[in-house]
């Protein structure tokens, strides 16, 4: 049905109303409610046990009382939230013309009002514990105090129909196509802004897939016991999938808790979720329905396996909730997710894994963590870097634990090609040798890349993601091609 409109042209007055801007969708990119809590879970994690009491309380006290609560427990910095600049850029204009603008939002008050003041505004109308200030009762209010048709307003849903009709001009922030024909509808001269929204690709890169490549660790068991059989390749394929759905979702879990400290970094901040591209409800139900899938896909497949799974969900969580600010259990932690990487695959296929080989694994994997850290660190003032428990002089320290963990991991596979064990499983195990120097190159080469200030400025930073590094990296391909080929000659 076509939405009634109540302002018309000729309603219009001399003297050019207030601006009010919506902003959650409008304003920011992004929910204050939902930013509100992940930043309670962040510095707090054990509030995790009281939110689900307040959530049920709201269902009987109001959206709005839980907002008030959230409100209350913690801020939210206007510099860590992403803004809409072309909304900014209508504020500003409206400011140079002589118009006051406004704030309205659903969100508590005691949220917006740093807002108002960061922009300027002459004021802000939001939720106040009692009224959640959304659709008709934002209405209501506006024109309590500006009038009927006596402002012109900003807004991005569908609930902001109800403010539309009751505004002298209606602009539009985002708007799908389908809420777009109807603003249209109500209003001929409707302007469209927009949003912060991005795609397809946006929440593909939201998944963060290029990080899936570390479950191909699962096949290294069977690689390493010389498994032939095409089933087995196939039940750790499953693995890998059941792997890959469940970092994606615990990815977006740690990108939400995140929020604050990736868009104050320069690189993270161009993050999906960081930038407002995709909205962050959303999220919280696929990142929870990609970890749900692929754990009981792990346990269709094995019943170890999905043991295995399940540690690695709960200390993934445990790490983006607390673990990832305790200093160097944090890299510890990483380390140790690799490793049950590998004895996932390990235990889906029955096959027995050797100590060596998980040794080998978690101080390599320690390495990497570990140079993951430095480039937090590097560049960094006296405070926390990052939101991680470090300081800008750990840098020195942090470099010489990472070289000792890789050389430590060399001296691991050297101590493994002379044990009994490797004798009997290779035809001429005296060319695994060869995995020596190129590993010790290699881990070489990565550590002085990583302690370089600034580098090449059309390579991908080694202390950015060590991962991404190694696979645009031209060097590292040919090095781990060389230790294929060597293991391959043993045989």
């Amino acid at each position: 049905m076509r939405p009634e409109r109540t302002c018309r042209k000729a309603d219009e007055a001399p003297v050019e109303p207030p601006l009010v801007v919506d902003v959650d969708g409008s304003l920011i990119g992004g929910d204050l409610l939902i930013e509100g809590i992940a930043r309670l879970l962040s510095v707090s994690p054990l509030s995790l046990f009281v939110l689900p009491f307040w959530l049920v309380a709201a269902m009987v006290r109001g959206r709005s009382w839980l907002k008030r609560r959230i409100a209350e427990a913690v801020s939210l910095p206007p510099d860590t939230l992403a803004w809409n600049p072309v909304v900014l850029e209508e504020i500003a204009a409206a400011q140079a013309a002589g118009r006051s603008v406004w704030l309205a939002s659903a969100s508590d008050a005691r949220a917006v009002s740093p807002l108002a003041e960061t922009v300027g505004a002459a004021g802000c109308l939001a939720s106040d514990g009692r009224t959640n200030l959304a659709g008709e009762a934002r209405a209501v209010a506006l024109v309590a105090r500006f009038g009927e048709c006596g402002f012109d307003y900003i807004g991005n849903e569908r609930r902001d129909l109800a403010v539309w009709k009751r505004a002298r001009r209606v602009i539009g922030v985002g708007l799908a196509a389908g809420l777009a024909r109807k603003v249209r509808a109500l209003d001929g001269e409707a302007r469209f802004l927009p949003g912060l929204g991005g795609g397809l690709r946006d929440w593909f890169r939201a998944l963060r897939p290029h990080q899936w490549v570390k479950n191909a660790l699962v096949f290294v068991p069977l690689a390493a016991a010389h498994e032939t059989g095409a089933g087995s390749y196939l039940v750790a394929a499953g693995v890998f999938a059941a792997l890959s759905a469940v970092a994606s979702g615990t990815y977006l879990l740690n990108d939400l808790l995140d929020l604050p400290h990736d868009r104050r970094h320069p690189a993270k901040r161009h993050r999906p979720m960081a930038a407002g591209k995709v909205p962050l409800l959303p999220t919280i139900g696929i990142g929870a329905a990609l970890a749900a899938g692929g754990l009981a896909l792990a346990f269709w497949l094995s019943a170890a396996a999905g043991l295995w799974v399940l540690l690695y969900l709960a200390v993934t969580c445990a790490y983006s909730l607390s673990l990832k600010r305790k200093t160097f259990i944090d890299v510890v932690t990483l380390a140790m997710l690799y490793s049950v990487r590998v004895v996932a695959g390990a235990a889906a296929v029955s096959i027995p894994l050797s100590p060596w080989l998980l040794a080998f694994f978690l101080f390599l994997f320690l390495a990497l963590a570990i140079v993951k850290r430095q480039g937090e660190l590097r560049g960094s003032d006296r405070s926390a870097a990052g939101g991680r428990a470090y300081l800008a002089e750990d840098l020195p320290v942090m470099a010489a634990l990472g070289a000792a963990s890789g050389f430590a991991s060399v001296v691991i596979l050297t101590l493994y090609i002379q044990s009994p064990e490797t004798g009997e499983r290779y035809a001429r195990p005296e060319l695994l040798w060869l995995t020596c120097p190129l590993l010790l190159y290699w881990l070489g080469r990565l550590a002085l890349l990583a302690g370089r200030e600034g580098g090449d400025p059309n390579r991908v930073p080694v202390n950015d993601d060590p991962l991404v590094f190694a696979l645009r990296d031209r060097t590292s391909w040919l090095t781990g091609l060389g230790v294929l080929a060597a293991f391959a000659f043993a045989l």
